[in-house]
């Protein structure tokens, strides 16, 4: 299988790209830089390529281009500069007749025809300095805009691709469909480049010691704000209410609002000589690159995390989604994580004049020149890939992972028959497949891996031997097994307890099956859950109730209702609180000590998911509300800490078993996997998938993570990041 850094595109160009531009949907982006000289003259070359294939679509020359940018829709390209080529003046001089010289002369005569007669290049005439914007697929220009002075240094298009904003000399915001001046700011002379709101109706700019909030659909500056040096970077935080400011020395954070400085951070020990000053996405974090060191500061408190060295004229770009750096030079590039400073990627290369990361940060740009004097623009994957897969003819439905020197992975797919495959999680190599009448609709291992379960639509509970496929025996229920999980026990003989549409719950001996003890429900079983400690057993019925079982007798202990449907329910990995959610949006936090509700998530839909931490210290819960709620539940009483939204629905919640990592599944705009920091609620990784995300799973010992998906394949993946 593929790994990161692996090269997707390859595109051989006649000049060494110095910028990289990537459209929002990632199908195009646009490079350019120094293509041939023309006395006085450098001009250069812009460049339209696929990232599929590196494809030129097309090219064109321009001089002296200060920006370049592509609307969020990807069809057009913006740009400042001197738009088209080059022209040469030209003057002719007569050829003289040789024939009417003197014979003496005519030598010399020959020698004027030879080297100096006709059209030679006295001069050349720079294109006009323009804003220009294109169309992405044809290079048909859009409109143009003179720009004699080169007011405008920076292009900046809005979120909602109507407006551009041009800067430099002074602030111009323009419509993008036809070039008119919306409005405009003489006074305002920024040095950077502005940023806009996600919704596009405001517009911070900052000038040498100066930052400017716009309210863009007034047309009106809301307010300016003085800072005490020169400004090196800005960026709005993620939910934009306010605005990280920093100067060489200090990080200023200044409320959006009004544009009041709330909080002041000294830099721990700022880099001398600094080149280069960047923001991570949110202002979380700021690096600068000297000449030999890039540093980065956490502007939490402005400490200063760690340092990498580099050579030469170094370029680095935060990645816009993961929490990662990338640093090119002219020895090679090497991918950093900006929360630890450990190496993810590298490479040796060509020299390298420009990178890029593209909008999702799945993709890597790298533009350089290589040692015959051509250029070059390589396109390699930086999302975390698989480590294998196994094929199914249709949708995978379910998924297990073990824990060993050799993992295994059980998954479940219904087309053209039901079958559980086992396979080597590390390799993807099949171990054996099981046939099975009707469709399986729950599959785990046993905790120690020598054994796994399946429950049936037929109503069988089927238990299988993972070294030799042997069934060890088969128990009939009256109606389809909606869940299984094993109980553990110290001994290791871990025995099986059952949810069924029968109103049974039952708890199986592992040897032969053996049944224990039956308990009968008012209707359907839906979900069964196990504590980690082997003391308790809760189920989900249709009655809209959650029961705790004695694993013991099977004796009811404790009943807790819901107005909906029970989704989900989760013990923590001590045992001592389990969580309980339904239709009616609300997720319980029950103590299993006392029995009794210590705590309530509410969320304003249907309650998806809820998952434990490893440390048991958080509870994670996601609804159809587009919201993850993360709690406290060490505290007493439990404390909700934070919210994480979405901008679609979290259809499943995993913790990783050991790490600070939670793994959520949604499927808009496209089936995903993310995994996220919930400590800080940075994103650590993006598992895109080409259709719906059925099921997934952490292996026990954290090493790796699986997904079911309707495309047919069972995939494994690196359960760190």
């Amino acid at each position: 299988m593929s790994e990161i850094g692996e090269l997707l595109a390859n595109a051989k160009l006649d000049f060494a790209p110095s910028e990289i531009a990537w459209g929002d949907d990632g199908l195009r982006l646009v490079a350019f830089g120094l293509h041939r000289t023309h006395a006085p003259f450098k001009t250069q070359k812009l460049s339209v390529l696929n990232t599929d294939s590196g494809e030129i679509r097309w090219s064109a020359e321009a001089l002296d281009t200060t920006s370049v940018v592509i609307s969020s829709d990807g069809q057009f390209v913006a740009g400042a500069g001197g738009d088209g080529a080059v022209v040469p003046i030209e003057e002719f001089v007569p050829f003289l007749d040789c024939n009417e010289v003197p014979r003496d002369e005519r030598e010399e005569c020959e020698r004027f025809n030879q080297e100096e007669a006709g059209v030679h290049i006295v001069g050349w005439t720079p294109p006009p300095r323009r804003i220009w914007v294109r169309a992405m697929d044809s290079a048909i220009v859009r409109w143009r805009l003179d720009d004699p002075d080169g007011d405008v240094r920076h292009l900046v298009h809005s979120p909602d691709g109507r407006l551009l904003a041009g800067s430099g000399k002074s602030l111009r915001i323009l419509d993008a469909v036809d070039g008119s001046l919306k409005s405009g700011f003489p006074a305002v002379v920024p040095q950077l480049p502005p940023v806009y709101t996600r919704d596009s109706q405001r517009l911070a700019v900052a000038d040498a010691t100066r930052v400017v909030l716009v309210d863009v659909t007034a047309g009106a500056i809301r307010w300016m704000t003085g800072m005490p040096a020169a400004i090196t970077a800005f960026a709005f935080t993620a939910d934009e209410t306010a605005l990280v400011v920093t100067t060489e020395r200090e990080a200023f954070t200044l409320r959006a609002a009004d544009g009041d400085i709330r909080e002041t951070v000294a830099l721990e020990d700022p880099l001398p000589g600094t080149v280069v000053t960047a923001l991570s996405s949110g202002g979380r974090r700021l690096l600068r690159v000297g000449s030999q060191t890039m540093v980065l500061w956490d502007l939490s408190d402005g400490g200063r995390r760690f340092s990498v060295p580099v050579s030469g004229a170094a370029r680095v770009r935060f990645n816009p989604v993961l929490p990662e750096i990338a640093i090119a030079s002219a020895d090679g590039v090497k991918v950093v994580n900006s929360l630890l400073g450990t190496t993810v990627w590298e490479t040796a290369t060509d020299p390298l004049t420009g990178l890029a990361f593209s909008r999702d940060g799945q993709r890597l740009a790298l533009g350089g020149q290589g040692r015959q004097g051509s250029g070059f623009l390589r396109i390699h994957s930086m999302a975390p890939t698989s480590v294998s897969s196994l094929t199914f003819e249709g949708p995978v439905k379910k998924i297990a992972l073990t824990s060993a020197a050799a993992p295994l992975a059980v998954a479940a797919g219904h087309e053209p028959e039901a079958k559980a495959s086992l396979f080597r999680a590390d390799t993807g190599e099949p171990v054996l497949e099981k046939k099975l009448p009707g469709e399986i609709n729950t599959l785990e291992f046993s905790p120690d891996g020598h054994h796994f379960a399946t429950g049936n639509t037929d109503g069988g509970v089927r238990l299988f031997r993972t070294d030799t496929g042997e069934r060890r025996w088969i128990v009939a229920h009256t109606a389809p097994v909606e869940a299984v999980a094993f109980l553990p026990s110290s001994g290791g003989n871990d025995d099986l307890v059952t949810a069924c549409r029968d109103k049974t719950t039952r708890r199986l001996a592992r040897e032969e099956g053996d049944e224990v003890w039956r308990f009968h429900h008012p209707q359907p079983v839906t979900r069964v859950a196990t504590s980690a400690d082997g003391r308790f057993v809760a189920t989900a019925c249709a009655d809209r109730s959650t029961r705790i079982l004695a694993p013991d007798t099977g004796a009811e202990l404790a009943v807790f209702s819901h107005d909906g449907k029970l989704r989900a329910i989760a013990f923590n990995p001590q045992g001592s609180v389990l969580a309980t959610g339904g239709d009616d949006g609300a997720v319980l936090i029950i103590s299993t000590a006392t029995r009794k509700e210590i705590g309530r998530s509410q969320h304003t839909r249907d309650v998806t998911a809820v998952a434990f931490s490893g440390d048991g210290k958080l509870l994670a819960t996601a609804g159809k509300d587009e919201a993850v709620h993360l709690w406290d539940v060490a505290a007493a009483p439990p404390k909700k800490v934070r919210t994480l939204t979405f901008p679609q629905t979290v259809t499943r919640l995993r913790f990783h078993p050991s790490d600070p990592q939670l793994a959520l599944v949604n499927d808009e705009p496209g089936p995903t996997v993310v995994i996220v920091d919930p400590t800080t609620d940075t994103e650590l990784a993006r598992l895109a998938h080409p259709a719906t995300v059925n099921d997934l799973a952490f292996s026990p010992d954290g090493k790796l993570l699986a997904t079911a998906c309707a495309d047919g394949l069972a995939r494994i993946y690196p359960g760190r990041r």
